[in-house]
């Protein structure tokens, strides 16, 4: 049985294929026709199942075959190989070609073997690919109200997957914006590609502030609820915890003031600044403790201001 992310992964890209026009990947380098159509990405078997690649294109004007495969953790050379052969039975007589878009600590062109067999392929290397720069052009485009060609959308549905100084969910959390003024179908395609692919390429320890991130995007309905209720949930309870803890700072505050106030009579309004800006539970203990040990009010704001 495929691993939840591995099936999310593969139905993200399925909504983003179905609904981009020309999804060419030539953008990304590879010599493939400017014109292509979107086939279905299941190859049947003469057994009781099937093949299943991330993508399968045909050109427009050659035919030739055009499978796209995306890894993001360690390759199984034998399934790509696999699956190259399932696109070539399915086509007979025609060109096949099959590209590899490597997600995770692949920078250089390897050989794809199993046993004898040995798959030549294309590949493309999205870890090398210079995402903030990526992502900035794609800004620029959207902010100056160009219309994001096919290749653009393509680009922004892979980007998490790109070098990148900063967190693969903060890429998500800033590039899922810039398709909003897509359609609402492609948009939905485009962040349900880019949420998949990000969450198949984060480890078990990461996925949760992806989840978090993810609670309230259109990403597919019936795929992602589970990743949308999850964000939400994390989010509540999150901002449950928080509300909890500036609760009890509130509550903190007030009893170190008054304490100051009953046995002072007065709280110096640098105190009280400094007090009321703190939501530190173990500094406000602290100064609750001093309030009530200090001799006098000057020992008492002595004590406080010098833990600021």
């Amino acid at each position: 049985m495929p691993e939840p992310h591995r099936e999310r992964k593969d139905h993200g890209l399925r909504y983003l294929f179905d609904e981009v026009p020309n999804p060419s990947p030539r953008v990304f380098g590879v010599p493939c026709p400017e014109r292509v159509e979107v086939l279905s990405p299941v190859i049947p078997l003469l057994e009781t199942k099937a093949v299943v690649v991330d993508g399968l294109l045909r050109g427009v004007d050659d035919g030739s075959i055009w499978s796209l495969e995306f890894e993001m953790g360690s390759p199984d050379h034998c399934r790509l190989i696999e699956h190259h052969a399932a696109v070539a039975r399915a086509y007979p007589g025609v060109q096949v070609e099959t590209v590899v878009f490597w997600g995770r600590d692949r920078s250089e062109p390897h050989v794809l073997r199993c046993g004898r067999a040995t798959l030549e392929a294309h590949q493309v290397f999205l870890a090398a690919m210079d995402g903030d720069g990526e992502l900035q052009r794609l800004r620029q485009v959207v902010a100056e109200g160009r219309a994001l060609s096919s290749g653009d959308i393509l680009l922004l549905a892979t980007l998490p997957l790109m070098r990148h100084g900063q967190a693969t969910w903060n890429v998500v959390q800033e590039a899922a914006p810039l398709a909003a003024g897509l359609p609402a179908n492609l948009e939905r395609g485009v962040v349900s590609a880019m949420a998949a692919l990000a969450y198949s390429a984060l480890t078990p320890e990461e996925r949760p502030f992806l989840l978090e991130v993810l609670g309230r995007m259109p990403v597919g309905e019936e795929l992602f609820e589970d990743l949308r209720a999850q964000g939400e949930a994390r989010g509540e309870a999150r901002g449950r915890e928080q509300g909890l803890h500036e609760g009890e700072a509130r509550q903190a505050r007030a009893a170190v003031l008054d304490v100051l106030s009953v046995r002072f009579h007065a709280v110096p309004d640098a105190v009280r600044r400094v007090v009321e800006s703190t939501d530190r539970l173990e500094v406000l203990r602290a100064w609750h403790q001093a309030a009530v040990l200090a001799p006098n009010a000057q020992a008492a704001a002595d004590a406080i201001l010098a833990r600021r």
